[in-house]
């Protein structure tokens, strides 16, 4: 089983073009995600100490016994890239809030010329409004910001003709949404982000970034998602280079178009660096409490093999076989 995915770069379509105007500003400094009743970010520690520390020995019976989900798990990892559709809505988010934060690092919403030959003019800065008359900045600075925001993405759907630098379109709730919320730490994007996406339908072309080579394939997901991105992000970071831990509960569909396929359950946390076409890795939990017995089975390219508590292996599952520099380890049917 061979591991390599296409990175594919979607059309910023008309929906994302208002993404900062549904991006609400929930907590500061002065007023309290408390007071708002803002859940906490979910608790994901346990989960990379289970990335860091697996806990499980893994022989072949055990490998006998998971090693279809696994595949299965891949396969449906792979083909949705559903992790990529959450963080292009991740990276967009950033892009705007950059876009919105002038050279001292203060975060400006809404900002606006007032005076001068620029009046009416967007704006982060005195200097956008100026034009060699005297024109200043308006709107809400936020000096530093520390706080919540709560993205809401209407997805882009199953329209061929959102590849088309000329299709317009105003956003269509009947292809689902992605509901996020996100902090900011110091005026970058805090390490957890969280949410649920509501039947979020979106294109996953074949080959190259269009349905033109190979056709496209309609992919949905429905469930709950949490991202861990490694550490508190500035917003000039290059989120594709992170690597990146997704913890998701829900439903993935993923048909090529015109057929109707069985949608896949998917309760599992895994890891990406979207920059990284050839890798993913899924944490595996065989105890009977979560998190109990763990261990990673990663694939690279033509390469796969797993962490355990009992040694890092070389593994294939078509051959059904785990090896060490050795040899042959153990093995399953």
């Amino acid at each position: 089983m061979e591991f390599s995915r296409q990175r594919h770069y979607r059309r910023a379509i008309v929906a994302r073009l208002f993404l900062l105007a549904t991006l609400s500003l929930l907590c500061t400094a002065s007023l309290s995600c408390e007071s708002l009743n803002i859940p906490p970010a979910p608790d994901l520690q346990p989960v990379l100490n289970a990335y860091e520390n697996p806990s499980a020995v893994v022989d072949g019976e055990i490998m006998g016994e998971v090693a279809d989900e696994i595949a299965k798990a891949a396969e449906e990892i792979d083909d949705s890239e559903i992790f990529e559709e959450i963080l292009d809505v991740i990276i967009e988010v950033q892009q705007e809030l950059e876009m919105n934060t002038n050279e001292n690092g203060e975060l400006v919403l809404n900002g606006t010329c007032v005076g001068g030959a620029n009046e009416g003019s967007a704006c982060v800065d005195d200097s956008d409004c100026t034009d060699g008359t005297d024109g200043t900045c308006g709107g809400l600075t936020l000096p530093s910001p520390n706080g919540g925001v709560q993205v809401n993405f209407i997805c882009d759907g199953w329209d061929e003709r959102q590849f088309d630098p000329d299709y317009e379109a105003d956003p269509d709730p009947a292809n689902g949404k992605i509901e996020l919320t996100m902090t900011l730490d110091g005026g970058g994007i805090g390490r957890v982000v969280w949410g649920t996406a509501a039947n979020c339908r979106y294109l996953v072309p074949g080959e190259g970034d269009t349905c033109e080579a190979a056709g496209c394939f309609e992919a949905s997901y429905n469930g709950g998602v949490a991202v861990d991105l490694g550490d508190t992000v500035p917003l000039d970071e290059d989120i594709t280079e992170l690597l990146v831990t997704f913890v998701v509960d829900g439903v993935i569909g993923f048909d090529p178009i015109g057929v109707d396929g069985s949608p896949f359950a998917i309760d599992q946390s895994f890891r990406v660096k979207l920059a990284d076409t050839d890798g993913l890795e899924i944490l595996v939990d065989i105890g009977e409490q979560p998190l109990e017995e763990t261990f990673t089975y990663f694939f690279r390219g033509t390469t796969q093999g797993l962490r355990a508590r009992n040694g890092t292996f070389r593994c294939d599952l078509e051959d059904m076989v785990c090896s060490d520099d050795s040899g042959p380890v153990f093995s399953w049917q």
